[in-house]
């Protein structure tokens, strides 16, 4: 039955909308209530839920699929059979994009460069299945997706069969402007199979048309059987010699012609992005291509279909007479193989039946044959010494992945990975695994690249500006990459936000350079030179630069007459924050005048504190120091003023910082203020407390 809109499947799965339907299921956008990520549900039509062969080729499917983890391939998460609601259908991996047919339709026909990229993808991912003994059968560029995000990826292997299993299936499924000659011609398939397909792929992106064409099928299918492999190059001048020959290649008529390994197709589509020549191109001596038989003409007398001739011309009555002969013996020929066709699936089907009822199940037929009411398994000795589901998967989902199989998982380690999402399996060792057997594996801890904006659109910052840089260096620092920083003020980025870096993320092996915000100029005051002048004249200075006159302490000086500042708590053209107090320290002459006489005349409150701080931590390429100081917060009528209780001093990165203070001088008058330790060199604030004051 058909899924109404708020369905839930299984307790689990929550259908949102329908996306389309193919021959024999209907596909669905759904939620996964409990992963909470949007995935696709492939449901068998109801009609075929009583036909035993229907769900064989449905099963078969989603063994296929379960087998098959790679990033060009769409992914199988769960397999469900509901037989008391007639309900069989495969949880996919939900790709945002569009097909491949769509996309050369959109752009008429890809250039060079555009199509190896893409083509690469797939190469990926069909050489994956090939590696594990699939073949796909439908190769076409209705079951390429390309996301939006330029990943390409494989989808539908519902016609997929085990290369070992060596089915021979006389009824052609593969789509007919795609189909293989030997498909065509009996039904049969292998990796070669999946190349000449991907071969009219190819030929359709160049050339914004499929190979060839035809008014019915059965002419299409002798166009693949009869005809000459049409060439890009005749359509397409620009096309590099490498990509026209390796298409010619691939589409060969004889198996053994063609590329034997698609990987072999990646290597000459790779190799020609250096040599577009294509001079190294090895293409079979044959003649079997250069002929166009009378059959191959007569289906596409209307001119349709790649390399076609011009028939005689219109008024030549007896080349008509001809004509309509052969068209006549043709037709004659097809209703002889469609007789001939359904005669062999009657046998077939006799054949399998008979043959279930009398054998006894083993484990390994049970695999290829076991009905759709059985839970589709892997069995242990088919997981040899890698585990081909588990990786890319949470560690969640591989457990229940592996549950049957009596394997537990263990996370025991984490790595950054660009290749995984965060919380998702990277790798475990390789070995034979048995059932009771615990299985380590370690999980992505995220993207081990740090991207700061668009290299595309240098120009919109926002992403760089809003991050902070207390919270950048933690994440390089862990990441072991190395960096140097520098302060700048700013207007428009934040203090302690990132005003740039010398490249668009950490990728590459140029040293990393960060500049921060130390904040607007116009909040900020330089420290004047204070040594020298009385305190008068300091006061005076402060005040001029927007600071304000803190403690006096004095000291003896054989060199300076009483009266006169020996030194100050910030260095001269120190940028500070306006309202900030700088202490000094006062010559008390070569007397010892009572140290009551030498105090400030203000009026104190005093509060204490007792804290420890961590000072960051460390790592290559980041030295391991830090200048800290600490000061005092106090807001004395609606305005923040600053009391320097330690000025900056250097501590190894990691140092536990004790911050005890028994008498606190604040304000008079104000009962509470705020201990900031500071970085002090972006002025960014570590860590702060609250601090009560009393007289």
């Amino acid at each position: 039955m058909k899924l109404e809109n708020g369905m839930l499947l299984n307790e689990r799965y929550l259908i949102e909308s329908v996306i389309g339907q193919g021959g024999m299921s209907y596909v669905y956008r759904a939620e996964d209530q409990r992963m909470r990520r949007p995935v696709a549900i492939k449901l068998l039509k109801e009609e075929y839920c009583e036909d035993e062969e229907f769900i064989r080729k449905f099963q078969n499917e989603a063994q296929a699929a379960a087998k098959l983890n790679h990033p060009n391939i769409v992914a199988a998460y769960d397999v469900i059979d509901d037989d008391a609601a007639k309900l069989h259908y495969i949880v996919m991996e939900l790709v945002e994009g569009i097909t491949l047919k769509n996309y050369i339709q959109r752009k008429s026909r890809l250039n060079n460069r555009e199509t190896i990229g893409i083509a690469l993808q797939v190469i990926d991912g069909i050489e994956q299945a090939h590696k594990m003994g699939i073949v796909h059968r439908d190769i076409k560029p209705q079951n390429m997706i390309v996301s939006t995000d330029g990943v390409v990826k494989v989808a539908d292997f519902g016609i997929a069969r085990a290369a070992t299993q060596q089915t021979v299936n006389a009824t052609v499924m593969g789509s007919v402007h795609y189909i293989s000659p030997e498909q065509a011609r009996s039904g049969a398939s292998d990796e070669r199979s999946d190349i000449y397909s991907f071969g009219c792929t190819l030929y359709e992106m160049l050339t914004g048309r499929v190979p060839y064409d035809g008014d019915t099928s059965v002419s299409v299918m002798f166009s693949h059987l009869e005809d000459p492999v049409p060439r890009v190059s005749e359509l397409v001048a620009e096309v590099y010699p490498a990509l026209d020959l390796a298409v010619y290649k691939c589409m060969l008529k004889n198996p053994e012609l063609r590329y034997q390994h698609i990987g072999e197709l990646g290597e000459d589509l790779q190799r020609a992005l250096e040599q577009p020549d294509g001079s190294f191109i090895e293409i079979p001596e044959t003649t079997e291509d250069m002929r166009l038989s009378a059959a191959g003409r007569s289906d596409r007398a209307n001119g349709k279909g790649s390399g076609q001739r011009e028939t005689a011309e219109d008024g030549n009555q007896d080349v008509r007479g001809k004509m309509n002969m052969l068209y006549r013996g043709i037709a004659a020929a097809c209703v002889g193989m469609i007789v001939l066709l359904l005669l062999f699936l009657v046998f077939q089907l006799f054949r399998i039946l008979h043959s279930a009822s009398q054998r006894e199940t083993t484990a390994a037929q049970e695999s290829m044959a076991e009905s759709l009411t059985e839970p589709v398994n892997i069995t242990i000795s088919a997981l040899e010494t890698r585990l081909p589901n588990i990786i890319g998967k949470t560690v969640e989902e591989a457990s229940v992945y592996l549950g049957d199989y009596g394997l537990r998982l263990r996370r025991e380690g984490s790595e950054f990975s660009d290749s995984y999402p965060e919380g998702q399996i990277v790798s475990y060792p390789d070995g034979n695994y048995a059932s009771g057997d615990t299985v380590p594996v370690t999980v992505s801890r995220g993207p081990l690249t740090l991207s700061f904006y668009d290299p595309a659109a240098p120009e919109n910052l926002d992403m760089l500006h809003n991050m902070r840089f207390s919270e950048l260096r933690k994440e390089l620092e862990d990441r072991n990459i190395p960096f140097r920083y520098s302060m700048e003020f700013s207007d428009e980025v934040r203090e302690g936000n990132v005003i740039s870096t010398n490249k668009p993320d950490t990728g590459g092996a140029e040293e990393l350079q960060i500049i921060v915000s130390q904040g607007s100029a116009k909040d900020r005051a330089v420290t004047p030179r204070l040594i020298g002048y009385s305190v008068e004249e300091a006061e005076a200075l402060l005040q001029d630069a927007s600071l304000q006159l803190g403690e006096l302490r004095y000291a003896p000086s054989a060199d300076m007459e009483y009266g006169i500042i020996l030194g100050q708590s910030y260095e001269e053209g120190t940028i500070l924050n306006k309202g900030t107090t700088v202490d000094i320290t006062v010559s008390s002459g070569t007397g010892s005048a009572p140290q009551e006489s030498r105090q400030s005349t203000r009026s104190y409150w005093y509060g204490s504190l007792n804290r420890t701080v961590k000072l960051g931590t460390g790592g290559p390429g980041i030295e391991g120091k830090m200048l800290v100081s600490i000061r005092l917060r106090q807001d004395i009528n609606g305005e923040s003023i600053y009391t320097s209780l330690q000025s900056a001093r250097s501590y190894s990165l990691g140092t536990e910082l004790q911050v005890v203070y028994s008498r606190i001088k604040g304000a008079e008058g104000i009962p509470t203020g705020t201990v900031e330790i500071v970085d002090a060199e972006n002025d960014s604030i570590l860590a702060s407390y609250e601090v009560e004051f009393a007289p």
